[in-house]
């Protein structure tokens, strides 16, 4: 009985990783709907491995790095993520916010202001004008601030929290 348990158990296996990486993703996707994270991040994960470099990787990439980001809230997988998806299509698209995004998670999550620095430096010299360079600026200019102070910088007035500021629209 263990025998045929164990070989029923390999072909199952076996079966699995050949699975193409269009019905892998499609596997991804239904899993990411039923809110099981993390067998939707393995899904994404061997498509990536066994099938990178093709539009399914790069897609899946991009899943991954929301998945870990948004509702796993790993910051270092994300990041992880992000930086693989910069490295393996870093003529895509998405690169240069995929980049952005792995120095924000840098700053703001894991508060490494050195690794945060070096990719904000490398992203302001790969892309000067992109639409997120000004943000890229921003985080550079206030690297280990205190997001109040932070805002008040850029503001030139002191941040007031939402109900700091209900208060005073209701008392006037």
């Amino acid at each position: 009985m263990k025998l045929s348990f164990v070989v029923i158990f390999l072909i199952g296996i076996s079966s699995c990783s050949r699975k193409s990486d269009a019905i892998l993703f499609q596997e991804g996707k239904g899993l990411e709907e039923q809110k099981d994270f993390q067998q939707s991040a393995a899904r994404y994960e061997e498509i990536v491995d066994r099938f990178a470099g093709k539009a399914y990787a790069e897609s899946s990439l991009s899943r991954l790095a929301v998945i870990y980001n948004n509702e796993l809230k790993d910051s270092r997988k994300a990041i992880s993520a992000y930086q693989r998806y910069y490295t393996m299509f870093p003529s895509s698209k998405q690169a240069p916010t995929m980049l952005f995004l792995s120095g924000f998670l840098y700053n703001n999550e894991l508060h490494n202001l050195d690794s945060a620095r070096m990719v904000y430096e490398s992203f302001l010299q790969k892309y000067p004008s992109h639409e997120l360079a000004p943000s890229a600026k921003f985080e550079l200019e206030n690297l280990g601030k205190d997001p109040n102070q932070a805002l008040e910088t850029r503001t030139g007035s002191p941040a007031q929290s939402d109900s700091e500021q209900h208060k005073k629209e209701s008392s006037q």
